[in-house]
């Protein structure tokens, strides 16, 4: 680990111990301005559990200045106990950076005009937009321009993000309240959905919410597919069309076309239905248990005849 030159060697030359002197140093200057009268008790201490913290705090997307600022400490004296764990730092100093927690998300908890790292709201809004959500509406629900090259930032790239770029934390807490709002609501734009398909973007459902967040993280695949989500629509417009709602209401309701419903509809009419397939496995198994007693009957046909064979 690199130290800081400054603090690497006292004046004399001697190894760092506290305040920038070696130990005989700090000791001499102690007893002096004990005597006169301008000592400052304030304790020092070991900096390596401050440095551990503030590694955790950074990983969360939390700059080293921005964690000062939230400490009320010096950027400088931050900037010490993150570069060198074995030194020395005031106690006080050391308790106002400790209090500062470590958060899942940068902007939970620093300044709305504070950046933080845009990789968990593009992953957001590409999720909105593979959702069926255009990027028009997802543009006027966060007071922002499509066109824009903010809105450009949010979006990212095909079959990848624009890794290192910044957000504030106001927008960034915005893109997540939108996505948590649309998350299970299916987008009424099934050119967004194709768009989603074509990029390689996940689907809400295929993100965990720590995932999202964690410059590592992916999704999992395997949970949803476009079939079972034309199964589950299906479902739904069985479900509403038996309580009587017309084919508009229904679309309405699913934010599909009514061309799409009255599709489903069709096609659910032509399956069959669940007890001619329940009949089916019931006749199913009396063949089999048919087959079962026929095997058992020529079993014991056979044994009869070796029988009666040896008595011969």
């Amino acid at each position: 680990m690199t130290r800081e030159p400054a603090a690497a060697a006292c004046g004399c030359g001697g190894a760092h111990y506290a305040r920038g002197m070696c130990r005989r140093c700090y000791r001499n200057s102690r007893n002096r301005q004990i005597a006169y009268g301008r000592w400052d008790p304030r304790e020092i201490v070991p900096a390596a559990e401050v440095r551990g913290h503030i590694g955790r705090v950074t990983a969360a997307g939390v700059r080293l200045t921005q964690l000062a600022q939230l400490a009320g400490v010096d950027y400088m004296t931050a900037w010490r106990a993150a570069r060198d764990g074995e030194a020395r730092m005031d106690a006080e100093a050391a308790a106002a950076i400790l209090a500062v927690p470590v958060p899942e998300r940068a902007a939970d908890i620093v300044a709305d005009n504070a950046l933080v790292p845009s990789h968990g709201a593009q992953r957001r809004i590409q999720a909105l937009i593979a959702f069926g959500y255009p990027r028009n509406q997802l543009a006027r629900e966060l007071g922002m321009r499509s066109n824009s090259g903010a809105m450009e930032n949010l979006v990212g790239r095909a079959h990848g993000e624009n890794r290192g770029q910044s957000i504030t934390a106001e927008r960034e807490r915005a893109v997540k309240d939108l996505f948590d709002r649309l998350q299970m609501i299916p987008g009424p734009s099934e050119r967004a959905r194709a768009r989603g398909r074509r990029n390689g973007w996940a689907l809400p459902f295929e993100w965990d919410e720590a995932a999202l967040d964690d410059p590592h993280g992916t999704p999992q695949r395997a949970r949803w597919t476009q079939g079972s989500a034309t199964r589950e629509r299906r479902e739904q417009v069985t479900d509403l069309t038996e309580r009587g709602l017309s084919s508009e209401q229904i679309a309405e309701r699913l934010h599909t076309t009514t061309r799409t419903v009255e599709r489903d509809r069709a096609l659910t009419k032509t399956q069959p239905s669940q007890p001619v397939s329940a009949e089916i496995e019931a006749m199913g198994a009396l063949v089999v248990q048919a087959r079962q007693t026929i095997a058992a009957r020529r079993h014991s046909s056979r044994a009869s005849a070796q029988r009666r064979e040896r008595t011969r």
